[in-house]
């Protein structure tokens, strides 16, 4: 049984404050008349004006607030709801300071301050716009994001409070009178606040309602405000003189529901992140402490599946190595020499070279980012992508390498790899009866090596784009540059791994060795050099397992004799 009560009572505890905040300040406001000549005995109207002054100031400072989080934080969160919200305190704020200041009793605000209409309709503007504003709130979906500019959200509540001020201070005509001197309230500010206060309940009920969904704390203080700020506006529906018990009591519940603004929207907004930061630490520290016993469970599980990645790792590198040209084109007038070695069972590097026609050849070469399964799906893509492209630039007669990579950027562009996915590469056509090399770069990292049949070497000066996702940054085209291949000639492309591989002291191998092994092999046939190439690097590593995957082929213009 006891359980029981305990289980309604974790579970309707909300509604169950809520019921009882609206008893007690109906409580409260039955009984106040019964102290009505006690309080004129002690309270003066100069203590009034100051304890009014003061109930008005928190609140006012309340309101500011609220904005103030909500717009400097609509950048990050774009929320319409919020920033709404945020603009309706704003003009409850200004307007709420036009009463404070036009209060009967003090000091002149534009004009004298000897009527106490001015200031109870500018309570009576405040409370409205408040009940209109949060109704509209309420019906905009709390997740909707706003692209209009914060600005606006500034501006529309100060036209708003400069006209009513205006309207209000030397045009009294305009609105009926709320009060009148001798008489007390008029039947227009009554039934104003009968109309709040059904629009108070209306947004009460909706929030509640909204509340059984989401559990929002936040929520469930504006509630308890709105139940407050009813039972505030009755007050004012009660009072004889400003300066009254109930015109008092009215202003006691209304800093009581401002408290519970800034405690549900300000307060929360501050201690949220902070919050979720001590959430984050406590998870960390349970993980730490369960780490050992998750470790040993996590590795059963990965030890099962890994054998059946590894099968499916071989068949993904099988793929991939289809791609590739380890057979490359024959002819009397050009050879090649491929060298690749992957640092893990699939690589990041690609290459291809292949015969376009009787006249023309086509290779391409580069890196894409990371490795393993991810690295070989790009450079599916890419073979399939380029192939596609120069089957049908050749058939329009255009042999352009710059074309083929502004048709690749744009194609990558349009795939769903993530944004921190990119290729570099070395995209050429070469003419076999010219010796003419035609060539674009798409961020290519290393510049190949031309080596003169007279032993001199000098790089190919590159630059270009890397292929990713930032064609709304950057959408420049591609550059074809064209470098003349003289016979006896021989051009080395690779790829960074080459010269980045490190030996135990971490040094790199750099372009200087392998400079060095190019010229101390320049009259030996193509395959030897590329055979020494490979015997230095790995002599230099001391290992031949790699850190990045190396990847070379170099190109030899025969001499015709």
């Amino acid at each position: 049984m006891l359980k029981k009560i305990s289980d309604i009572h974790t579970k309707y505890k909300h509604y169950i404050i809520i019921i009882i905040t609206g008893a007690a300040a109906y409580a409260l406001l039955e009984i106040a008349g019964l102290f009505e000549e006690e309080f004129e005995r002690i309270m003066s109207i100069a203590n009034y004006l100051t304890w009014h002054y003061l109930f008005e100031f928190i609140s006012i400072l309340v309101s500011f607030s609220v904005f103030v989080v909500s717009y400097y934080t609509y950048d990050q969160t774009r929320n319409l709801r919020t920033v709404f919200l945020g603009s309706v305190f704003f003009t409850i704020g200004m307007i709420d300071m036009f009463h404070t200041l036009s209060f009967k009793g003090m000091p002149d605000f534009f004009i004298e301050n000897v009527s106490a209409n001015r200031a109870t309709t500018f309570w009576i503007l405040g409370r409205l716009i408040s009940a209109i504003g949060f109704l509209i709130a309420t019906i905009i979906p709390p997740k909707r994001k706003s692209k209009i500019r914060k600005e606006i959200f500034l501006i529309i509540p100060m036209a708003i409070s400069v006209f009513l001020l205006n309207v209000v201070t030397y045009h009294p005509d305009f609105f009926p009178p709320m009060f009148i001197e001798e008489y007390g309230l008029t039947k227009y500010k009554i039934y104003s606040e009968y109309l709040i206060v059904i629009l108070f309940a209306v947004v009460a009920l909706i929030l509640i309602y909204e509340y059984k969904k989401k559990k929002d704390n936040v929520i469930f203080l504006f509630v308890l405000s709105l139940i407050i700020s009813i039972f505030s506006e009755m007050a004012f529906v009660l009072y004889e003189s400003v300066y009254d018990i109930y015109n008092y009591l009215g202003h006691i519940y209304k800093f009581i529901a401002f408290f519970l603004i800034f405690r549900g929207v300000l307060i929360s907004s501050i201690k949220k992140p902070y919050l979720q930061l001590h959430r984050a630490k406590e998870q960390l520290k349970d993980h730490a402490e369960n780490l050992d016993k998750k470790v040993y469970e996590r590795t059963i599980e990965i030890k099962k599946l890994n054998d059946r990645l590894l099968d499916d790792i071989k068949y993904a590198r099988s793929i991939q190595e289809s791609m590739f040209s380890f057979k490359v084109p024959e002819n009397k007038n050009i050879s090649f020499e491929v060298r690749y070695f992957s640092a893990e069972r699939i690589s990041g590097d690609f290459y291809s070279i292949f015969k376009i026609d009787e006249g023309n050849i086509a290779f391409y070469i580069g890196d894409v980012s990371g490795h393993g399964v991810p690295a070989a799906m790009l450079t599916i893509f890419l073979n399939q992508t380029v192939r596609s492209l120069l089957d049908l630039n050749n058939s329009k007669g255009d042999l352009s390498p710059g074309s083929i990579l502004d048709d690749t950027y744009k194609a990558f562009n349009k795939t769903n790899f993530g944004d921190d996915v990119y290729i570099v590469m070395l995209f050429g056509v070469y003419n076999i009866k010219s010796g003419r090399l035609k060539w674009s770069s798409a961020g290519h990292n290393v510049e190949p090596l031309i080596i003169k049949k007279n032993g001199k070497i000098h790089e190919i000066k590159i630059k270009g784009f890397p292929i990713c996702k930032l064609i709304e940054i950057y959408n420049e085209k591609y550059q074809d540059h064209i470098t003349e291949i003289e016979p006896g000639d021989r051009v080395m492309f690779y790829t960074d791994g080459l010269i980045e591989a490190r030996n135990s002291s971490g040094e790199f191998y750099g372009t200087g060795r392998l400079e060095n092994v190019l010229k101390s092999n320049l009259n030996k046939p193509l395959k030897y050099m590329a055979d020494v190439i490979c015997d230095s690097v790995f002599e230099f590593m001391g290992s031949k397992n790699t850190q990045d995957d190396i990847t070379f082929f170099i190109l030899e213009r025969r001499e015709q004799h």
